[in-house]
């Protein structure tokens, strides 16, 4: 994989156009290119005029294109955490884990969990057999809580693993007063035959692949797609402030629909302060074209240099 390229912004804005419109071009020029949608309200297949006969298709011999259901990633790590949890706490007969994670489905953060492992199932699967993965995000909401997701859990999985390794000294010095018929039996007192650590390091493992290639400065290309419109550009400056606390950088920055509606200099200053060089690209407004499929070639150029 030459680069992994992350189509950033607020719904409504143009993700899809210029992810699929560059998706296309890096295809014409003879690369291998996978193209994903994480963005809920999928749209990729309209945009190239085509009936959805599965969720992905190779549109060329060189492009294939996805539209991944995250629900069905969240699905499977319910269903894998349950049986987990059922091995490392089999010796515990009373909790009913069925009810359990019939509430945890609902909990807050597992949609963006079930985003984060697609995109690293995206990038796992494909890094290998492509030059360049293409990713349109979800609105802005939802990507800033699953780029600080990573980081978080980093952070949590650090904690729990220091309390984890303090059970499992705990349970030891109950082994070696009273023996080891004090702990019951297929319960772990050392950190290698320990699942729930297992568990965390793989979780941790999982957390430190997104998160590093969300800061990757070398394979990684964050592109931010505005409109010229004061609600957009201002959700522009938060979602370059708010990545840049997590020390994730934007790339470049792409105005779609250039000739349409307006800011005000004071606006664009704040702006162009807050990305700090980042260079800004103009796509301009096709307004005989809604859905300018006819135009990918031209949309790309604008800003297709900056990528490779």
């Amino acid at each position: 994989m030459k680069r992994l390229i992350l189509f950033l912004g607020k719904g409504g804005v143009g993700k899809t156009t210029l992810s699929a419109s560059l998706a296309n071009e890096l295809a014409k020029k003879g690369n291998q290119v996978y193209l994903a949608s994480l963005d809920p309200a999928h749209n990729i297949f309209d945009f190239f005029g085509l009936n959805q006969m599965s969720s992905e298709m190779a549109i060329t011999d060189n492009l294939v294109v996805h539209e991944i259901d995250t629900t069905e990633y969240l699905k499977e790590f319910l269903k894998d955490t349950t049986e987990s949890m059922k091995q490392s706490y089999k010796y515990l007969k009373i909790i009913n884990l069925e009810d359990m994670f019939d509430v945890l489905k609902h909990s807050p953060g597992l949609e963006e969990y079930a985003v984060l492992r697609a995109l690293d199932t995206i990038v796992q699967n494909w890094k290998q057999r492509v030059d360049y993965i293409v990713v349109d995000t979800p609105p802005t909401g939802l990507t800033l809580r699953i780029a600080s997701l990573a980081p978080t859990t980093l952070r949590w999985i650090e904690k729990l693993k220091e309390l984890r390794l303090k059970i499992l000294k705990r349970r030891q010095e109950i082994v070696n007063i009273k023996g080891d018929e004090a702990i019951p039996q297929g319960v772990a007192t050392e950190a290698n035959d320990d699942p729930v650590l297992r568990e965390l390091s793989e979780e941790e493992l999982l957390s430190r692949r997104i998160y590093d290639l969300f800061t990757d400065r070398e394979i990684t290309r964050r592109v931010l797609v505005l409109n010229h419109d004061e609600l957009s550009v201002k959700e522009g400056i938060m979602i370059i402030t708010d990545l840049k606390a997590l020390s994730i950088d934007i790339d470049l920055i792409v105005f779609n629909k250039t000739g349409l509606g307006g800011v005000s200099d004071e606006l664009m200053q704040r702006l162009i302060d807050a990305a700090q060089g980042v260079k800004t690209y103009e796509v301009p407004f096709f307004e005989d074209h809604p859905t300018p499929r006819e135009k990918t070639s031209e949309i790309a150029s604008v800003f297709i240099e900056s990528i490779l």
